[in-house]
């Protein structure tokens, strides 16, 4: 069975009295050598103090009384010493024992050793000549046992590890409030991230009073949720533009196919007249050209979408030269309506055969709603800093519920579907798209009453604007 992880906060506390537990150790550990050292340098201190009293009655004693007059005097400073915890050992000048505490059992006396004191045996001993330093009659040693000392290190040692003990107990306790709350934002953060991940797309989270990086998260999260959200919604959007491009990309494919089908059928199982057999040849012909016109708008609106960078071929271009140029190919389009041209001289860089095409488009577009020999009016002009070309009709107008939709693919207005003209619904898509390619945009508006039809006006940027940018 795996093993279930531990949380953040467990961890977080663990590792917190982990660390103050080694601090309490260090403490501990450097106390209990500080105390040793200075418990043992001052027991030392009162054994020299000891030992500069007797030291000079014991040589005066060997010295003058001898050795053996000396043993009575021995067992006196014995017996005092003893009862004081400090035994005696003392060396004549051959290092033969002279005089030894009775708790004291070792066959040889202390090793010499310099220093303040050295540890023996179990004992703290410190020594010292008797006599003249250079010529001594003897050495004296004192000793103390250090159970004493090492009662008193244990019972401090005790007493800081129980110390110890209760404050990591209490920082365990303590912490783990102080850290589920100071981690009440994080499990607040993760509230919201499953609920994201549950399928709550778009939901945001609000903290206060959290630390600056938590806020951060949240925020990040909040952003993320965010803009997961756009684009889901963007996605459901594509997919229904997608769904409906292709619809009605079949309806209009199927339209002229079902004509063509059904006049072949009549040309092939039914005797015609040869007017009537003209007239099914020239309605074929007809709704294969529509057909393929749709196929290259398609075609067109396809290249824009995959790569709108290469779709275009700009050049520096003045826009009255052109207007010029295309204007035998517009008055054809626009028949039977006359076009009214106005135009001034502007540079812009454009694709010249791109911008035919708007132009075609927006001419075709007011052609197929002006009433019969009402003028279509083309003008060319600056505004601020764009190249605009404006194309008006005198038709009905666009109603406020079609203007937003005007631009999408295969969006017709009510108007517009019970039109014999043939349109496709293609061709102000294509103008929008290749009017974006251009960096430039397109405005719809209806004219001022009491005048009636729209004006549709595409805005490039200028040659000069280009050029700084």
């Amino acid at each position: 069975m795996p093993r279930k992880p531990r949380t953040l906060t467990d961890q977080l506390i663990g590792r917190q009295v982990l660390l103050l537990a080694v601090l309490v150790i260090v403490i501990a550990a450097s106390q209990y050598i500080i105390l040793r050292a200075v418990l043992l340098s001052s027991e030392a201190r009162t054994l020299h103090q000891e030992m500069a009293v007797l030291g000079p009655i014991i040589h005066h004693d060997l010295i003058h009384r001898g050795q053996l007059r000396f043993q009575s005097l021995a067992s006196v400073l014995s017996a005092r010493l003893t009862a004081s915890g400090i035994n005696l050992i003392i060396t004549d000048s051959t290092g033969q024992l002279v005089s030894t505490s009775s708790r004291l059992i070792s066959p040889s006396p202390p090793p010499i050793v310099m220093g303040h004191y050295f540890l023996w045996k179990g004992y703290l001993v410190v020594s010292a000549r008797l006599g003249d330093p250079h010529f001594p009659d003897g050495r004296l040693w004192l000793l103390t046992h250090l159970s004493p000392i090492h009662d008193i290190l244990m019972r401090d040692l005790y007493l800081v590890v129980a110390l110890g003990a209760l404050m990591l107990a209490i920082t365990a306790l303590a912490g783990s409030v102080l850290m589920r709350r100071s981690l009440h934002p994080l499990e607040t953060i993760r509230a919201a991230t499953s609920r994201i991940a549950g399928g709550d797309i778009g939901h945001t989270t609000t903290l206060s009073d959290a630390p600056l990086e938590l806020q951060e998260v949240s925020d990040a999260i909040n952003t993320m949720s965010l803009s997961i959200k756009e684009l889901f919604d963007q996605e459901k959007l594509l997919a229904e533009q997608m769904r409906r491009f292709v619809a009605d990309a079949s309806h209009e494919l199927r339209t002229p196919l079902t004509a063509i089908n059904g006049f072949l059928s009549i040309l092939r199982n039914t005797e015609l007249s040869p007017e009537e057999e003209a007239e099914g040849l020239a309605t074929i012909q007809h709704e294969s050209q529509r057909m393929g016109r749709l196929v290259n708008q398609l075609l067109t609106l396809s290249r824009i979408d995959t790569a709108p960078t290469t779709a275009i071929a700009p050049v520096p271009l003045d826009m009255a030269r052109w207007l010029d140029a295309v204007t035998p190919v517009l008055t054809n389009v626009a028949q039977p309506h006359p076009i009214n041209f106005s135009a001034e001289s502007i540079s812009v860089v454009a694709d010249p055969d791109r911008l035919t095409e708007i132009a075609l488009n927006l001419i075709e577009n007011a052609a197929r709603y002006s009433p019969p020999d009402m003028p279509i009016d083309v003008s060319l002009y600056r505004h601020r800093d764009s190249a605009v070309v404006e194309v008006g009709d005198y038709g009905p107008g666009i109603a406020p519920q079609d203007i937003e939709h005007l631009f999408e693919r295969f969006y017709r207005s009510d108007q517009a579907r019970t039109s014999t003209s043939g349109g496709t619904g293609l061709g102000l898509s294509i103008v929008d798209a290749l009017v974006k390619a251009h960096g430039g945009h397109v405005d719809v508006s209806n004219r001022k009453a009491p005048q009636h039809g729209a004006i549709m006006r595409v805005m490039l940027p200028l040659q000069q604007n280009l050029s700084q940018n």
